[in-house]
């Protein structure tokens, strides 16, 4: 198994190896993250867990299995030392201080 993801790592010559190898893609369905614009979000399917960010609008939305669910926006993000001067409900700052 990896550290981070629990995949399949079948050890060299076992039987049947594919098995496992092909369970680690139905969980890299999920666990990597879809980016495309928002208005292509339908051409994907929303699998439970699944994520996508729209890179137009920096919407982020989980997968319930039917929908897409918003969970909220990364359009402002800020990175330094020093807070935001004008911050607005919804801002992410990354303090590096």
């Amino acid at each position: 198994m990896t550290d981070n993801h629990n995949y399949n790592t079948p050890s060299e010559g076992t039987l049947n190896w594919d098995v496992p190898l092909n369970e680690n893609f139905e969980q890299i369905d999920t666990d990597i993250e879809i980016r495309d614009t928002d208005a292509s979000r339908s051409d994907y399917s929303p699998k439970e867990g699944a994520k996508f960010l729209a890179t137009d609008t920096g919407a982020v939305y989980v997968g319930d299995g039917s929908d897409w669910q918003q969970l909220g926006s990364l359009t402002s993000v800020t990175v330094g030392s020093n807070e935001p001067s004008s911050p607005t409900e919804g801002d992410v700052w990354i303090d590096t201080s």
